[in-house]
Protein backbone atom coordinates (compact mmCIF):
# COMPACT_ATOMS: atom_id res chain seq x y z
CA UNK A 1 0.00 0.00 0.00
CA UNK A 2 1.50 3.62 -0.77
CA UNK A 3 1.06 6.93 0.48
CA UNK A 4 1.25 10.15 -1.53
CA UNK A 5 4.57 12.01 -0.55
CA UNK A 6 3.11 15.14 1.61
CA UNK A 7 4.40 18.12 4.12
CA UNK A 8 5.02 17.00 7.49
CA UNK A 9 4.71 19.69 10.57
CA UNK A 10 7.45 17.25 12.39
CA UNK A 11 10.17 15.35 11.09
CA UNK A 12 10.55 12.09 11.99
CA UNK A 13 13.18 12.69 14.49
CA UNK A 14 11.83 15.35 16.07
CA UNK A 15 8.37 13.68 16.54
CA UNK A 16 9.77 10.68 18.24
CA UNK A 17 11.62 12.22 20.52
CA UNK A 18 8.19 14.19 21.48
CA UNK A 19 6.30 11.15 21.76
CA UNK A 20 9.11 10.26 24.11
CA UNK A 21 9.35 13.16 26.54
CA UNK A 22 4.89 13.23 26.63
CA UNK A 23 5.01 9.32 27.25
CA UNK A 24 6.62 9.99 30.24
CA UNK A 25 5.16 12.59 31.24
CA UNK A 26 1.52 12.04 29.69
CA UNK A 27 0.09 9.09 27.99
CA UNK A 28 -2.92 10.13 26.99
CA UNK A 29 -1.89 13.16 25.08
CA UNK A 30 0.74 10.10 23.84
CA UNK A 31 -1.84 8.14 22.67
CA UNK A 32 -3.85 10.91 20.25
CA UNK A 33 -0.51 12.26 19.35
CA UNK A 34 0.33 8.64 18.21
CA UNK A 35 -2.86 8.73 16.21
CA UNK A 36 -2.30 12.27 14.62
CA UNK A 37 1.46 11.15 13.33
CA UNK A 38 0.22 7.44 11.98
CA UNK A 39 -2.34 9.10 10.02
CA UNK A 40 0.19 12.15 9.31
CA UNK A 41 2.33 9.96 8.10
CA UNK A 42 4.99 10.55 10.16
CA UNK A 43 6.16 7.20 10.39
CA UNK A 44 8.10 5.31 7.74
CA UNK A 45 6.71 2.25 5.98
CA UNK A 46 8.61 -0.83 6.15
CA UNK A 47 8.48 -3.59 3.48
CA UNK A 48 11.24 -6.27 4.72
CA UNK A 49 11.12 -8.15 7.08
CA UNK A 50 13.60 -11.28 8.46
CA UNK A 51 12.27 -14.54 6.70
CA UNK A 52 12.18 -15.93 10.51
CA UNK A 53 10.23 -13.74 11.27
CA UNK A 54 7.34 -15.20 8.80
CA UNK A 55 4.14 -17.41 10.10
CA UNK A 56 2.32 -19.35 8.05
CA UNK A 57 -1.49 -19.50 9.35
CA UNK A 58 -4.65 -19.96 8.81
CA UNK A 59 -3.81 -20.57 5.01
CA UNK A 60 -1.99 -16.60 5.06
CA UNK A 61 1.64 -15.43 5.45
CA UNK A 62 2.18 -12.91 8.71
CA UNK A 63 5.03 -11.27 7.33
CA UNK A 64 5.73 -11.07 11.42
CA UNK A 65 3.88 -12.29 14.04
CA UNK A 66 3.43 -9.12 16.07
CA UNK A 67 -0.27 -8.04 15.99
CA UNK A 68 -2.28 -5.08 16.98
CA UNK A 69 -4.83 -5.89 20.12
CA UNK A 70 -8.42 -4.76 20.14
CA UNK A 71 -8.96 -1.82 21.45
CA UNK A 72 -6.60 0.26 19.40
CA UNK A 73 -8.89 1.39 16.81
CA UNK A 74 -12.69 1.33 16.94
CA UNK A 75 -13.09 3.22 14.28
CA UNK A 76 -10.55 1.69 11.18
CA UNK A 77 -8.47 4.98 11.15
CA UNK A 78 -5.30 3.70 12.09
CA UNK A 79 -4.59 -0.15 12.30
CA UNK A 80 -4.26 -0.74 8.60
CA UNK A 81 -1.48 2.40 9.00
CA UNK A 82 0.11 0.67 11.51
CA UNK A 83 0.72 -2.88 9.49
CA UNK A 84 2.20 -0.66 6.56
CA UNK A 85 4.83 0.65 9.35
CA UNK A 86 6.16 -3.04 10.39
CA UNK A 87 2.99 -4.81 12.32
CA UNK A 88 1.94 -7.97 11.34
CA UNK A 89 -1.49 -8.15 11.41
CA UNK A 90 -4.88 -6.03 13.27
CA UNK A 91 -7.92 -6.48 14.83
CA UNK A 92 -10.93 -3.70 14.97
CA UNK A 93 -12.94 -3.63 18.04
CA UNK A 94 -14.24 -4.89 20.17
CA UNK A 95 -17.93 -4.15 19.00
CA UNK A 96 -21.15 -4.62 20.19
CA UNK A 97 -24.26 -5.15 18.81
CA UNK A 98 -25.86 -1.52 19.50
CA UNK A 99 -23.65 1.92 20.00
CA UNK A 100 -22.21 2.11 24.04
CA UNK A 101 -20.91 4.94 25.26
CA UNK A 102 -20.71 4.37 29.06
CA UNK A 103 -19.00 6.99 31.47
CA UNK A 104 -15.58 5.39 31.50
CA UNK A 105 -12.06 6.67 33.61
CA UNK A 106 -8.73 5.37 32.74
CA UNK A 107 -5.59 6.12 34.52
CA UNK A 108 -2.45 5.75 33.27
CA UNK A 109 -0.46 3.77 36.13
CA UNK A 110 3.55 5.05 34.50
CA UNK A 111 5.27 3.14 36.92
CA UNK A 112 3.54 0.20 36.14
CA UNK A 113 3.53 0.68 32.50
CA UNK A 114 -0.18 -0.11 32.57
CA UNK A 115 -3.79 1.11 32.14
CA UNK A 116 -6.49 0.63 34.49
CA UNK A 117 -10.42 1.44 32.61
CA UNK A 118 -13.00 1.89 35.09
CA UNK A 119 -16.47 1.41 33.60
CA UNK A 120 -20.07 -0.43 33.13
CA UNK A 121 -20.07 -1.50 29.43
CA UNK A 122 -17.65 -1.45 26.20
CA UNK A 123 -17.13 2.03 24.57
CA UNK A 124 -17.68 1.44 20.94
CA UNK A 125 -19.42 2.99 17.75
CA UNK A 126 -21.82 -0.36 17.55
CA UNK A 127 -20.19 -3.52 15.27
CA UNK A 128 -22.66 -1.58 12.15
CA UNK A 129 -20.09 1.51 11.81
CA UNK A 130 -17.20 -0.46 10.83
CA UNK A 131 -18.73 -2.85 7.83
CA UNK A 132 -18.54 0.38 5.72
CA UNK A 133 -15.10 0.74 6.83
CA UNK A 134 -13.75 -3.09 6.04
CA UNK A 135 -15.77 -3.04 2.98
CA UNK A 136 -14.14 -0.31 1.69
CA UNK A 137 -10.44 -1.89 2.28
CA UNK A 138 -11.30 -5.47 2.13
CA UNK A 139 -8.80 -5.09 -1.19
CA UNK A 140 -5.70 -4.35 0.73
CA UNK A 141 -2.94 -7.40 1.76
CA UNK A 142 -3.39 -6.17 5.69
CA UNK A 143 -4.46 -9.62 7.58
CA UNK A 144 -7.42 -8.10 10.17
CA UNK A 145 -10.19 -9.50 12.54
CA UNK A 146 -12.60 -8.16 13.94
CA UNK A 147 -13.53 -8.49 17.51
CA UNK A 148 -17.10 -8.94 19.09
CA UNK A 149 -18.91 -8.98 22.67
CA UNK A 150 -22.00 -8.66 24.09
CA UNK A 151 -21.92 -6.59 27.72
CA UNK A 152 -25.31 -5.64 30.31
CA UNK A 153 -26.17 -3.04 28.24
CA UNK A 154 -27.06 -4.25 25.21
CA UNK A 155 -28.96 -6.63 27.85
CA UNK A 156 -30.62 -3.52 29.37
CA UNK A 157 -31.67 -2.21 26.31
CA UNK A 158 -32.96 -5.00 24.41
CA UNK A 159 -35.23 -5.78 27.71
CA UNK A 160 -36.55 -2.74 27.69
CA UNK A 161 -37.37 -2.68 23.94
CA UNK A 162 -38.95 -6.05 25.09
CA UNK A 163 -36.98 -8.42 23.04
CA UNK A 164 -34.34 -10.19 24.57
CA UNK A 165 -32.01 -11.91 22.31
CA UNK A 166 -30.33 -15.06 23.54
CA UNK A 167 -26.36 -14.44 23.22
CA UNK A 168 -26.14 -17.44 20.09
CA UNK A 169 -27.94 -15.42 17.94
CA UNK A 170 -26.46 -11.79 19.36
CA UNK A 171 -23.08 -12.98 18.61
CA UNK A 172 -24.48 -14.51 15.14
CA UNK A 173 -25.69 -11.78 14.35
CA UNK A 174 -22.46 -9.45 14.73
CA UNK A 175 -20.35 -11.56 12.76
CA UNK A 176 -22.39 -12.45 10.11
CA UNK A 177 -22.41 -8.72 9.21
CA UNK A 178 -18.17 -8.65 9.17
CA UNK A 179 -17.75 -12.09 7.84
CA UNK A 180 -17.70 -11.35 4.47
CA UNK A 181 -14.71 -8.41 4.98
CA UNK A 182 -12.41 -9.88 7.55
CA UNK A 183 -9.72 -12.82 8.01
CA UNK A 184 -10.51 -13.81 11.41
CA UNK A 185 -13.49 -13.13 13.74
CA UNK A 186 -12.61 -13.09 17.59
CA UNK A 187 -15.26 -13.89 20.24
CA UNK A 188 -14.20 -11.45 22.99
CA UNK A 189 -15.30 -13.64 26.45
CA UNK A 190 -12.54 -12.10 28.40
CA UNK A 191 -14.58 -8.89 29.00
CA UNK A 192 -15.97 -9.01 32.92
CA UNK A 193 -19.64 -6.86 31.52
CA UNK A 194 -20.20 -9.79 29.30
CA UNK A 195 -21.93 -12.56 30.96
CA UNK A 196 -20.19 -15.27 29.20
CA UNK A 197 -16.61 -14.37 30.98
CA UNK A 198 -19.07 -15.36 33.95
CA UNK A 199 -19.90 -18.95 32.41
CA UNK A 200 -16.58 -19.63 30.30
CA UNK A 201 -16.34 -23.29 31.62
CA UNK A 202 -20.05 -23.73 31.02
CA UNK A 203 -20.47 -26.24 27.78
CA UNK A 204 -23.99 -26.06 27.62
CA UNK A 205 -24.11 -21.75 27.37
CA UNK A 206 -20.48 -21.11 25.48
CA UNK A 207 -20.96 -23.78 23.10
CA UNK A 208 -24.08 -22.99 21.33
CA UNK A 209 -22.71 -19.93 20.64
CA UNK A 210 -19.52 -20.71 19.19
CA UNK A 211 -21.41 -23.28 16.79
CA UNK A 212 -24.21 -20.60 16.16
CA UNK A 213 -21.19 -18.42 14.51
CA UNK A 214 -19.45 -20.85 13.16
CA UNK A 215 -22.97 -21.65 10.97
CA UNK A 216 -23.52 -17.72 10.80
CA UNK A 217 -20.26 -16.87 9.17
CA UNK A 218 -20.08 -20.03 6.61
CA UNK A 219 -23.41 -18.65 4.90
CA UNK A 220 -22.65 -15.14 5.17
CA UNK A 221 -19.14 -15.68 3.70
CA UNK A 222 -19.03 -18.86 1.97
CA UNK A 223 -16.28 -18.11 -0.52
CA UNK A 224 -13.73 -17.34 2.01
CA UNK A 225 -14.86 -17.88 5.37
CA UNK A 226 -12.98 -15.81 8.27
CA UNK A 227 -11.42 -17.90 11.10
CA UNK A 228 -12.86 -18.08 14.43
CA UNK A 229 -11.02 -17.31 17.57
CA UNK A 230 -11.82 -17.00 20.77
CA UNK A 231 -10.66 -14.73 23.42
CA UNK A 232 -10.41 -15.72 27.22
CA UNK A 233 -10.07 -14.50 30.55
CA UNK A 234 -6.65 -14.22 32.00
CA UNK A 235 -8.18 -15.13 35.69
CA UNK A 236 -9.55 -18.88 34.58
CA UNK A 237 -9.29 -20.76 37.30
CA UNK A 238 -7.10 -23.93 37.61
CA UNK A 239 -9.96 -25.68 37.55
CA UNK A 240 -11.58 -24.19 34.47
CA UNK A 241 -8.28 -24.65 32.33
CA UNK A 242 -8.86 -28.02 31.65
CA UNK A 243 -12.35 -27.53 31.07
CA UNK A 244 -12.38 -24.46 28.53
CA UNK A 245 -9.45 -26.14 27.08
CA UNK A 246 -11.25 -29.33 25.90
CA UNK A 247 -14.37 -27.38 24.98
CA UNK A 248 -12.48 -25.40 22.30
CA UNK A 249 -10.76 -28.20 21.13
CA UNK A 250 -13.86 -30.20 21.20
CA UNK A 251 -15.40 -26.81 19.40
CA UNK A 252 -12.90 -26.98 16.58
CA UNK A 253 -12.10 -22.59 16.69
CA UNK A 254 -9.25 -21.65 14.88
CA UNK A 255 -7.15 -20.04 17.43
CA UNK A 256 -7.42 -18.43 20.90
CA UNK A 257 -6.25 -15.47 22.34
CA UNK A 258 -4.87 -15.77 25.92
CA UNK A 259 -4.27 -12.97 28.24
CA UNK A 260 -5.36 -9.02 27.60
CA UNK A 261 -6.48 -7.13 30.49
CA UNK A 262 -7.21 -8.56 34.07
CA UNK A 263 -10.54 -8.28 36.47
CA UNK A 264 -8.83 -7.04 39.54
CA UNK A 265 -12.15 -7.45 41.18
CA UNK A 266 -11.48 -11.22 41.06
CA UNK A 267 -7.38 -10.55 41.79
CA UNK A 268 -5.71 -7.46 42.58
CA UNK A 269 -3.28 -8.11 45.53
CA UNK A 270 0.46 -7.18 44.69
CA UNK A 271 -0.67 -6.57 40.58
CA UNK A 272 0.19 -2.63 40.56
CA UNK A 273 2.28 -0.70 42.74
CA UNK A 274 -0.89 1.34 44.28
CA UNK A 275 -1.88 -0.40 47.00
CA UNK A 276 -4.95 1.95 46.70
CA UNK A 277 -6.47 -0.01 43.35
CA UNK A 278 -9.13 -2.57 43.93
CA UNK A 279 -11.25 -2.21 40.98
CA UNK A 280 -11.08 -2.14 37.06
CA UNK A 281 -9.77 -3.56 34.03
CA UNK A 282 -5.87 -3.81 34.11
CA UNK A 283 -3.73 -3.95 30.88
CA UNK A 284 0.18 -3.59 30.52
CA UNK A 285 3.17 -5.01 32.04
CA UNK A 286 1.97 -6.02 35.21
CA UNK A 287 -0.08 -9.07 33.50
CA UNK A 288 3.05 -10.66 31.75
CA UNK A 289 3.38 -13.45 34.17
CA UNK A 290 -0.28 -13.94 34.65
CA UNK A 291 -0.54 -13.86 30.62
CA UNK A 292 3.09 -16.39 29.96
CA UNK A 293 1.59 -19.25 32.36
CA UNK A 294 -1.72 -19.07 31.00
CA UNK A 295 -0.35 -19.36 27.74
CA UNK A 296 1.49 -22.35 28.62
CA UNK A 297 -1.47 -24.15 30.66
CA UNK A 298 -3.71 -23.76 27.90
CA UNK A 299 -1.00 -24.76 25.06
CA UNK A 300 -0.36 -28.35 27.20
CA UNK A 301 -4.08 -28.54 27.61
CA UNK A 302 -4.86 -28.46 24.04
CA UNK A 303 -1.97 -30.46 23.03
CA UNK A 304 -0.78 -27.61 20.80
CA UNK A 305 -4.01 -28.31 18.64
CA UNK A 306 -5.57 -24.67 18.33
CA UNK A 307 -2.90 -21.83 17.73
CA UNK A 308 -2.51 -19.26 20.55
CA UNK A 309 -2.32 -15.30 20.22
CA UNK A 310 -0.56 -14.53 23.32
CA UNK A 311 -1.62 -10.88 24.67
CA UNK A 312 -1.18 -9.58 28.21
CA UNK A 313 1.86 -7.00 29.08
CA UNK A 314 4.41 -7.88 26.21
CA UNK A 315 6.33 -5.21 25.65
CA UNK A 316 9.82 -6.60 24.37
CA UNK A 317 11.60 -9.32 21.93
CA UNK A 318 12.52 -11.24 25.08
CA UNK A 319 9.14 -11.22 26.39
CA UNK A 320 7.45 -11.87 23.10
CA UNK A 321 10.07 -15.27 22.51
CA UNK A 322 9.11 -15.97 25.97
CA UNK A 323 5.61 -16.20 24.84
CA UNK A 324 6.40 -18.11 21.64
CA UNK A 325 8.28 -20.98 23.44
CA UNK A 326 5.14 -21.31 26.03
CA UNK A 327 3.06 -22.60 22.53
CA UNK A 328 1.92 -18.83 21.45
CA UNK A 329 2.21 -18.60 17.46
CA UNK A 330 1.67 -14.69 17.16
CA UNK A 331 1.88 -11.89 20.03
CA UNK A 332 -1.22 -9.02 20.33
CA UNK A 333 0.22 -5.48 21.88
CA UNK A 334 -1.98 -2.97 23.35
CA UNK A 335 -0.50 -0.90 26.09
CA UNK A 336 3.16 -1.16 25.27
CA UNK A 337 2.12 1.10 22.32
CA UNK A 338 0.86 4.16 24.22
CA UNK A 339 4.50 3.82 26.60
CA UNK A 340 6.89 3.00 23.65
CA UNK A 341 5.14 4.57 20.33
CA UNK A 342 3.77 2.53 17.12
CA UNK A 343 7.08 1.59 16.62
CA UNK A 344 7.59 -0.69 19.19
CA UNK A 345 6.96 -3.47 16.95
CA UNK A 346 9.71 -3.38 14.66
CA UNK A 347 11.91 -3.04 17.98
CA UNK A 348 10.12 -6.26 19.00
CA UNK A 349 11.17 -7.72 16.26
CA UNK A 350 14.63 -7.07 15.83
CA UNK A 351 15.02 -8.53 19.12
CA UNK A 352 13.10 -11.50 18.30
CA UNK A 353 15.27 -12.51 15.12
CA UNK A 354 17.93 -12.36 16.89
CA UNK A 355 17.42 -14.45 19.84
CA UNK A 356 15.60 -17.04 17.45
CA UNK A 357 19.11 -17.50 15.82
CA UNK A 358 21.13 -17.01 18.93
CA UNK A 359 18.94 -19.97 19.85
CA UNK A 360 19.32 -21.91 17.33
CA UNK A 361 16.24 -21.60 15.32
CA UNK A 362 15.09 -21.02 11.71
CA UNK A 363 11.89 -19.52 12.36
CA UNK A 364 9.34 -19.02 14.63
CA UNK A 365 7.04 -21.51 13.95
CA UNK A 366 10.36 -23.48 14.71
CA UNK A 367 10.28 -22.12 18.42
CA UNK A 368 6.53 -22.76 19.28
CA UNK A 369 6.06 -24.37 22.52
CA UNK A 370 10.25 -25.21 22.45
CA UNK A 371 9.90 -24.82 26.65
CA UNK A 372 8.42 -28.37 26.78
CA UNK A 373 10.69 -30.26 24.58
Amino acid sequence: MSRPEKPKTLSNLIFRLFLWVITKINPDLSHRLMNWGLRDGSFPAKTRFDPALSVRLWGKVFKNPIGVGAGVDKRGNIIDRLIEIGWGFGEFGSYTLEAEYPMKIIQYLKRDQAILVQSMGYRNPGVSTIVPVLAARRHLPSIVGVSITSTSQNEDANIKKGSLMPYDEEFAMMAAKVAPYCDYITLNFAHPDCELYKTISEKSIILPVIQSVQKAIKTAAPLSTPKLVIKLPLDLSEMEIPLVSDMMVEAGVDGLIVGGVMNLAKQSKGIVSDKKIRVGMLSGRPLYKHALRLVGQIYLHTNGKIPIIAAGGISTGVEAFEMIKAGATLIQINTAMVYKGPNVANDINKELVRLLKSRGYKSVQEAVGSAYI
